[in-house]
């Protein structure tokens, strides 16, 4: 059975060394430096993850010069991204030391993060308005991130109420890991329900075919049962993760992060398409 999405493919050769030696230097650097991994350096990648959901994007629309478009396919762009943050990373991580400030990592990966996003909506936005038919398009991102956050929301309070202990622990990094697969749940229904979209990976396309069947469907569509079941699986990794935070600080805070960037780059892949290509 299936299990990965359509559409992944190693990139040329020296495209896959450039990004193998580039990831190893900055995974090498990082684990020689050894900064610590606190909510603040969690919710600074935030917006790395979702450029690296707009990177692909961008990719897939065609606006990639030809001499570094493979670095932006997938699966290369997940270790682009990497990279690039990592970079940045480890530039903090040296500030950090020289000026006895750990502060300057959060702040050089959220303020690059966000620069960075900054001029991918530039282009997307650009290039929606010389295509788009019509201007419900532009709002897309926006309805998704919103929408989002309105299901959040309730989500967080009830884990916060039935598991108030594991909440605090994960600190403003459990919010970003619901939200983020919240939002992925949320672009996705959008896009299957609203927009008319196809779903690529097999486990949510079946999950859907599942709801598909079910006498709710001409009333509520068929993507509410994955917005469902991501909320679900996201509380529970916040509360399952909530020991190995408060325990190993830096392991557990990459371990959110990583679970962060599995929702919020493939759910910013799925905005920007849609403000991109309508």
């Amino acid at each position: 059975m299936q299990v990965l999405p359509s559409g992944l493919a190693v990139p040329p050769l020296p495209y896959a060394a450039a990004l193998a030696v580039g990831a190893l230097a900055v995974a090498g650097y990082l684990y020689v430096l050894g900064p610590p991994v606190t909510t603040r350096q969690t919710l600074a990648l935030a917006p790395w993850m979702v450029a690296g959901g707009g990177f692909h994007a961008v990719h897939q629309a065609g606006l990639v010069p030809d001499v570094v478009d493979p670095f932006f396919a997938a699966p290369a762009v997940y270790v682009t991204t990497f990279v690039l943050a990592g970079v940045v990373w480890v530039v903090g991580a040296f500030r950090a030391r020289t000026r006895d400030d750990a502060g300057v990592v959060a702040r050089y990966l959220a303020i690059s993060g966000v620069l960075v996003l900054a001029g991918l909506t530039v282009v997307a936005y650009a290039e929606a308005l010389e295509s788009a038919d019509e201007s419900v398009q532009y709002l897309w991102p926006v309805v998704g991130f919103l929408g989002a956050a309105v299901i959040t929301a309730p989500t967080y309070y009830a884990l916060t109420y039935r598991f108030t202990a594991a909440a605090a622990r994960v600190g403003l990094a459990g919010p970003l890991v619901v939200y983020a697969h919240a939002l992925d749940g949320f672009s996705t229904a959008l896009g299957i329900d609203i927009i008319g979209t196809g779903e690529r990976t097999p486990l949510p396309a079946r999950i859907m075919e599942f709801a598909a069947e079910l006498p709710t469907e001409p009333y509520i569509g068929r993507g509410w049962l994955f917005v469902v079941v991501k909320l679900v699986v996201a509380a529970a990794v916040v509360v399952l993760l909530a020991g190995y935070v408060e325990d190993e600080p830096t392991e557990g805070n990459l371990a959110l992060a990583f679970v962060a960037a599995v929702g919020l780059g493939p759910a910013a892949n799925n905005l920007y398409l849609f403000l991109i290509l309508g």
